[in-house]
């Protein structure tokens, strides 16, 4: 991809992209829970966490988010997405969170403060990492036979070993995301 097209603009944002065993575990849960919530079960291979949510830029901008985020230090942690939800106004079933790891909020804030100092704006809203399983979910039917008031079996948890800048477009079959920077944490997990 070349980063020197004037004028065209690329969606971007800064995502936690799960392992291929772990996208399977969500798309599985997706699936069991769009049998009562119907709607759109997000591609398996798209699935991810998202860490900064950029929005449209200039193509020729891409290089600096890239070098932004070379010199990020952050060693590897371990996040669980333990809790479901459905949200009514934008009818979006997800597996979020009950606890934030300090971990995950630090290299989202580090993220966020070297995106806003060079000039990008970035989503002003709240930061709550959750993964989008279904979209234009029947959210008014989560009642508590909805498997999305029940816990999952387990929760999918993974280590996080790095995190990605995504480029993402819209077509006909939905979002199309391709990564374009990847970078890895620090191998040594801070001990409990």
């Amino acid at each position: 991809m070349s980063l020197d097209s004037r004028g065209e603009k690329a969606r971007v944002f800064f995502a936690l992209w799960p392992d291929a065993a772990n996208a399977a575990r969500l798309h599985a849960i997706a699936q069991q829970w769009h049998r009562s919530l119907g709607g759109r079960v997000t591609r398996e291979d798209t699935l991810h966490a998202t860490l900064v949510f950029i929005g449209d830029i200039a193509l020729d901008r891409l290089q600096s988010l890239l070098d932004l985020a070379e010199g990020i230090q952050t060693p590897s942690f371990d996040i669980d997405f333990d809790a479901g939800g459905c949200w009514k106004h934008n009818r979006i079933a997800y597996l979020g969170m009950r606890q934030l790891p300090e971990a995950l909020q630090n290299l989202h804030f580090e993220l966020a403060a070297r995106v806003g100092a060079a000039g990008f704006e970035i989503e002003k809203r709240p930061f709550s990492p959750h993964i989008t399983l279904i979209r234009k979910a029947a959210c008014g039917n989560a009642t508590t036979e909805n498997p999305i008031n029940k816990n999952p079996a387990e929760p999918v948890t993974w280590t996080v070993r790095d995190f990605v800048l995504v480029k993402s477009s819209i077509g006909a079959n939905g979002s199309r995301y391709e990564q374009i920077g990847r970078w890895p944490l620090l191998e040594d997990k801070p001990t409990s």
